[in-house]
């Protein structure tokens, strides 16, 4: 009994990148170094970089019609850019929601039916074309995020698809455990059982991806592969003001799945205005069945309330830093420095609240004072502001005027040591910028420090004792979610207490950050980005729950003997 829908085109994809794909399972399984695409922009053609820019310079001011699906209207989006305040006037095709989903319906029938390798195989390729779009993708994310040129790069393109093969790589490993069909055979003495079994992995259903202004193709990708790779249908509902970067994969997995014989609206964009929102009629229509979603809690909330859905979401988190103890408080400082200050702040695991206690931190040379850690980290960030070459290429530009907003109403809380303050881009004067302000709580149970302040911040937290930040940092993660956590401390009995009481409340904890790595900074193939066991999120990028909660295992019998 032959199931599913072959072809030997597809099959030569598959066959193309299967070795490929099992590099990237190999990876999954040892957590080591492993990349797909090189994070560095030189290590590809230079004829890329400037196809890129001359296609980006192209498409501002006009519709986007590389997309392979119909619209009723074209809509012009709410893309603005952060560096030149000036709006992209990008339109997009719009249709409605119950075309949306009856598109998305028939490319179900079709796309269930397509056999796992074939899928995967497509995918592959996808990831593969989507690399030669890295530079476009990374000029679009710049223009609508407001990321430095660096990061627009690494994390739309090269660190996304890495996120986007991760996803593949774990599908692979939970479709292939399973055979399509076996010979089942029972001797009974006088007679023999012979039962023909298949088994065929079945989506759950209809996926819509809700995308996010900030991140909107590194946060969207793994979700999307995950989903497209067990069969399910993507509705991808891209952030208003964030939808170029995104557009260009839709577009190339489009043009893909129609030059081999298949509908484009396997995945389709939705996209809407702020005004006039689409996204909760289509996460309550019935037909759609799991949801993606990466933003703020309240609404992280609304989703996991509406029934029948499987939901994968981000939400917000507080993410905190105890110093118990340091080898040199200046190379924490400033690795803290950095991190509060990469892309102003706007990251899910930037750092907020930093436990010092009153009575010091222990350091080889002594016990360093309160007083001279809040300083110490205090210097570490104006030095990094004041860095004419270092503070574009790091802080980047606010995404959007309510970021600056909402640091003006932490300063007024707090007791401020360095006032937030903006800097003049070299290349962008009217970019929207803002440096971090150094804040400190007058008691460690203030309330404005149990909620995220998402933005350039840093939040110096005075407790007893260290045991008391543990403490604190435990109660904070069970209670409103961290994403991130760092401890430093060269106590090893402290180190492995930390250790067990933060795994205990699912945080994922740095130990002694400093030089070049960060504790942002979250890798495929290695790092698991978030748990899916505190409040900050329900999901991890990438477990093998991320992908086997998309889809069903069914068993079908055909006797042949009984």
């Amino acid at each position: 009994m032959e199931l599913y829908n072959r072809d030997a085109r597809r099959a030569a994809l598959w066959e193309k990148h299967q070795a490929r794909l099992e590099e990237a399972r190999a990876a999954w399984h040892r957590r080591t170094y492993w990349f797909a695409y090189p994070e560095e922009p030189r290590a590809y053609p230079e004829a890329w970089a400037l196809q890129g820019e001359s296609d980006f310079k192209a498409q501002w001011g006009r519709p986007f019609d590389r997309l392979r699906q119909p619209g009723r209207r074209w809509v012009l989006s709410d893309e603005v850019s952060p560096y030149t305040q000036q709006p992209l006037g990008i339109s997009y095709p719009q249709s409605d929601v119950g075309e949306w989903i009856e598109a998305a319906r028939e490319a179900l029938s079709v796309w269930r039916w397509v056999p796992w390798t074939e899928r995967l195989g497509l995918l592959m390729e996808s990831v593969e074309r989507f690399s030669h779009r890295f530079f476009e993708v990374a000029h679009a994310t710049m223009h609508t995020t407001g990321q430095a040129w660096m990061m627009s790069f690494q994390a739309s393109g090269p660190h996304a698809a890495d996120r986007a093969v991760e996803a593949l790589a774990v599908a692979y490993e939970e479709l292939s455990h399973i055979p399509y069909s076996v010979r089942w055979e029972k001797d009974l003495g006088k007679s023999q059982v012979v039962i023909q079994k298949y088994f065929t992995p079945q989506p759950e259903g209809l996926s819509l991806h809700i995308g996010v202004s900030t991140f909107p193709v590194w946060n969207v990708l793994p979700g999307l592969y995950a989903s497209l790779a067990v069969g399910s249908p993507v509705i991808l509902k891209p952030h208003p003001r964030a939808i170029y970067p995104i557009a260009v994969v839709v577009s190339i997995l489009q043009e893909l799945f129609e030059q081999y014989g298949l509908p484009p609206a396997i995945v389709q964009l939705a996209v809407d205005t702020i005004r006039e929102p689409v996204t909760k009629a289509l996460a309550e229509h019935p037909w759609v069945r799991i949801i993606d979603y990466t933003g703020g809690t309240e609404f992280g909330r609304y989703l996991e309330s509406l029934p029948g859905k499987i939901t994968f979401l981000e939400k917000a988190g507080v993410n905190g830093v105890l110093l118990e103890s340091v080898e040199d408080l200046e190379a924490v400082a400033k690795n803290l420095a950095f991190s509060a200050s990469l892309y102003s702040g706007q990251m899910c695991t930037a750092p907020q609240n930093v436990y010092v206690p009153r009575g010091g931190v222990k350091s080889p040379q002594g016990v360093i004072a309160y007083e001279e850690v809040r300083a110490a980290l205090t210097k570490a960030i104006e030095d990094l502001a004041a860095h004419p070459k270092a503070a574009p290429a790091i802080l980047g530009a606010l995404q959007n005027d309510q970021v600056a907003e909402r640091i003006q109403r932490l300063a007024a809380q707090a007791v401020v040591h360095r006032a937030a303050a903006a800097y003049t881009h070299p290349q962008y004067t009217e970019a929207r910028t803002l440096t971090p302000v150094v804040a400190e709580a007058p008691v460690p149970d203030a309330a404005w420090t149990q909620e995220e302040h998402f933005g350039p911040r840093l939040v110096v937290v005075p407790v007893q004792d260290a045991q008391e930040g543990l403490e604190r940092l435990y109660q904070l993660a069970r209670q409103k979610g961290m994403l991130s956590c760092a401890v430093y401390t060269i106590d090893p009995s402290f180190q492995v207490q930390a250790a067990r009481l933060l795994s205990e409340a699912a945080v994922p904890v740095s130990f002694n950050f400093r030089g070049q790595v960060f504790i942002n900074q979250s890798v495929a193939f290695s790092d698991f980005h978030g748990t899916g066991g505190n409040p900050a999120g329900n999901a991890s990028f990438t477990d093998a729950a991320f992908v086997v909660k998309r889809f069903r295992w069914v068993g079908l019998r055909d006797c042949l003997a009984g």
